[in-house]
């Protein structure tokens, strides 16, 4: 069973009692969506930790507002400039018939592969923007390297989609490129050659 995190609502707007949340444990939050302008709150620092480690930012979750399950997308986190720490979230909440726009991550499988075959991935993009339903948003997209034999240049067109998704940039822009692998055997040689010069 999926998580439920306990969005709080938050009346007090001082600079005292966000202080006061972060001492007793909890992270001061905004929760926004077509039915929910924008609602103060705080939730549990623990238990948005441990959601925030498994989906990471703009992952979904489902949070619970007033005692109605709702999912949200995890849309901003800010953290204190020198340690680091979780200070603010924005969530917002999700339309389950609205499309929605979001980063989400690009996984390279398979990439192990690649230096068998003498090649090396030069990465150009981490993230990109797609389009689709709530629950058709998937937590990363996928390139499968293990169909690359030789130097090539993988293109947005070039990732295979779930169904009800879309890539809202332009699908012609280099993701990743394959290269030939600069690595050499000459220090071998070379070594193998003093050997044959000193048993002569």
């Amino acid at each position: 069973m999926e998580p439920v995190l306990v969005y709080n609502r938050r009346d007090v707007f001082t600079k005292s009692n966000l202080n006061r949340l972060r001492k007793e444990g909890y992270i001061p939050a905004v929760a926004y969506g077509d039915d929910i302008k924008s609602l103060p709150g705080y939730v549990s620092k623990k238990e948005f930790e441990k959601l925030y480690h498994q989906k990471g930012l703009a992952g979904k979750i489902k949070i619970s507002i007033d005692g109605k399950e709702r999912t949200a997308l995890i849309k901003e986190v800010q953290t204190h400039y020198t340690k680091g720490n979780i200070i603010h979230v924005d969530f917002q909440i999700l339309s389950e018939n609205k499309p929605i726009y979001v980063e989400v991550p690009i996984i390279f499988e398979n990439a192990e592969i690649l230096k068998s075959r003498g090649l090396v991935l030069q990465r150009q993009m981490d993230t990109v923007e797609i389009e689709g339903l709530p629950k058709d948003i998937p937590e990363h997209l996928v390139i499968d390297l293990m169909g690359y034999e030789k130097p090539t240049a993988i293109k947005l067109r070039d990732i295979k989609l779930p169904e009800g998704i879309k890539i809202t940039e332009d699908l012609d822009e280099v993701v990743a490129v394959i290269d030939v692998s600069e690595i050499t055997e000459e220090p071998e040689v070379e070594e193998k050659k003093e050997e044959t010069s000193s048993n002569a």
